[in-house]
């Protein structure tokens, strides 16, 4: 399954958190999620990353988490990428 989205960025509480709303989509009505960035020393960074996600066809609970599931692993392989390269 794939879909382009856009989504709107909310930067007002960076460095602390970084949200974002679905604005459009083919597959998807609901797309929500923010970063929580929380320092916990000079050396370290906890992130917390939450995401809510609805579509718009009927589809098996199972198969849902599976989709759900991807995107947060797709998010985060970039997020760790996006670290590493800083």
């Amino acid at each position: 399954m794939r879909d382009t989205v856009t989504l709107a960025y909310d930067w007002s509480q960076a460095p602390g958190q970084l949200s974002w709303t679905l604005l459009d989509a083919e597959l998807l009505t609901a797309m929500d999620g923010a970063y929580l960035v929380k320092e916990i020393d000079e050396d370290s960074t906890d992130v917390t990353y939450r995401l809510a996600v609805d579509v718009a066809m009927p589809m098996l609970a199972m198969l849902k988490r599976k989709a759900e599931q991807s995107v947060v692993d797709m998010a985060l392989k970039e997020l760790k990428r996006r670290v590493e390269e800083a």
